[in-house]
């Protein structure tokens, strides 16, 4: 077998765009004989109405539960039986395709996702089954503090912002959504239209491309924008507390409003939270509120960006009673991240650990399709791959106090917490 050498860059990455605004971007790798597809089409939560919140993500799921030639168990029979699969998925901004198959099914998987693209069922009775099964996880989704936590910190940060509500929605607005609301949302918004699929595996791609064109060269669809209302920050602090009985844990998410994927302090943001909340059991957060005091079960740093401003937080696991004491030393670890500048051997041991991860995680063809699949679709450039290891150790001591004193308010967090006990 063939070795591959290379990372994904412009120079190995095949690119096609159809007349109809699909993009399709294809990378050989020789390594294994199977094959990854990984698509988005911008149709996400941010295009529903609040009160109709969960339409998107079950509109992406009916795409995968029957066409009008294959119903809901014939394409898990095939899928089954090839030992493939197809998922469809709703997101913020898009729905996602990810599929995997073995080289020689590929044309059958590009014809099975074309079909539930373009000839979705809508089948009545498989929407009845979907949606009571979606009101029943949401449900049981309120008896997990950690998700609620999380949740319920969204919706405090972003207020009435769509990046608030749950993708999935809440139960009560679930039972609100119809068929004929789904079937509306796929025609006004599923469209090949900025559309993308990313194909890594044993292929050829001037193949893959002639599959792909056969199959949705003629698919057509609305053209629509995606516009986001702003995000502002918050002055002040602001908590809240879920209370979620018959529990021995509270779960705590602790942060601030943080910066777009595309934004130019991505880079020394994610090293700086490695550093703050990730590196070894936790980064500085970790050490001091689970190692030193013994205060959590589990603590870390979260980045996340999308189109708009993500978010920058702290989770964590304790005893109820430990609550505003692992709240304060977060805070204490945050206020000493804006004074005081690293030493210049921790962040280098940080940045090391950041570039030897990354050939881990591109080590396999759905790492290097959710790769791709992320540089293209923020518009990062087929080269930013390649150049991370150079962004990375660009980033020195000072950037990383600018980002703390940047980002990090100590006075003006937000706090959410679910659990038994409520905050005192």
């Amino acid at each position: 077998m063939e070795k591959r050498t290379s990372l994904p860059s412009s120079e190995n990455i095949q690119v096609h765009r159809l007349a109809n605004g699909l993009s399709i971007y294809v990378y050989e790798n020789h390594t294994v004989p199977a094959v990854v597809v990984n698509g988005s089409l911008r149709a996400g939560s941010v295009d529903e109405p609040a009160e109709l919140a969960g339409l998107a993500a079950l509109t992406a799921t009916m795409l995968r539960r029957g066409t009008r030639h294959h119903t809901f168990a014939e394409l898990n029979e095939h899928l089954d039986a090839l030992g493939a699969a197809i998922e469809i998925s709703g997101g913020r901004h898009a729905m996602d395709i990810s599929a995997n198959a073995l080289i020689e099914d590929l044309p059958l998987i590009i014809q099975l996702i074309a079909e539930m693209l373009r000839e979705p069922a809508m089948d009545a009775q498989e929407f009845e089954k979907l949606r009571h099964q979606t009101i029943t996880h949401l449900k049981e989704r309120e008896h997990d503090p950690q998700t609620m936590a999380f949740l319920t910190f969204r919706r405090l940060l972003y207020k009435t912002h769509p990046y608030g509500r749950p993708v999935s929605g809440w139960p009560q607005t679930v039972e609100s959504i119809t068929l004929d609301h789904v079937v509306s949302f796929y025609r006004d918004y599923v469209s090949p239209d900025r559309a993308q699929l990313v194909i890594v595996g044993d292929v050829q791609a001037t193949e893959v491309m002639r599959l792909v064109e056969e199959a949705l060269a003629d698919w057509k669809g609305p053209t629509r924008t995606q516009s986001l209302p702003p995000v502002y920050p918050p002055e002040e602090k602001q908590e809240t507390h879920v209370h979620i009985p018959d529990k021995s844990q509270s779960d705590i998410v602790i942060g601030w409003l943080g910066i777009p994927r595309k934004h130019p302090d991505w880079t020394p943001l994610v090293v700086t939270n490695v550093l703050w909340g990730r590196f070894g059991m936790g980064g500085r957060v970790g050490e001091r509120i689970r190692e030193k005091l013994g205060l959590a079960y589990y603590a870390f740093g979260n980045v996340d960006g999308n189109f708009g401003p993500g978010t920058w937080n702290v989770n964590a696991g304790v005893a109820p009673e430990h609550v505003p004491l692992a709240v304060e030393n977060i805070l204490l670890e945050a206020q000493r991240l804006r004074e005081e500048r690293v030493p210049a051997e921790e962040l280098e041991d940080t940045k090391a650990y950041i570039i030897g991860s990354m050939p881990v995680r591109l080590e396999t063809n759905h790492g290097l399709a959710a790769a791709i699949s992320d540089m293209v679709w923020y518009d990062l450039g087929l080269d930013y791959l390649v150049k991370t290891e150079e962004r990375v150790r660009a980033v020195h001591p000072e950037d990383v106090q600018r980002i703390a004193q940047t980002y990090l308010k100590p006075d003006s967090y937000t706090l959410a917490v679910a659990g038994p006990q409520a905050l005192p």
